[in-house]
């Protein structure tokens, strides 16, 4: 499995339940509007919400751990 596959595979795993039905509706319409495929706007959906995910989490964790010297 190359690169970009990997890559387009977690993002569109990123994409279950209500996340998944908002991002098919919106790739659609960004898909024909530009260059890039709708399951390539689906795998930078489901990124840009994973990476919202993780800064989530860990912000408050990160910050607990510099407030606890």
């Amino acid at each position: 499995m190359n690169a970009s596959k990997a890559v387009t595979t977690v993002g569109e795993s990123a994409l279950t339940g209500w996340r998944g039905k908002v991002g098919g509706a919106v790739a659609r319409p960004i898909a024909e509007r530009t260059r890039f495929s709708e399951q390539q706007v689906r795998a930078w959906i489901g990124l840009a919400l994973l990476a919202y995910l993780l800064y989530r989490l860990l912000r408050p964790t990160i910050r607990a751990v510099r407030t606890a010297d």
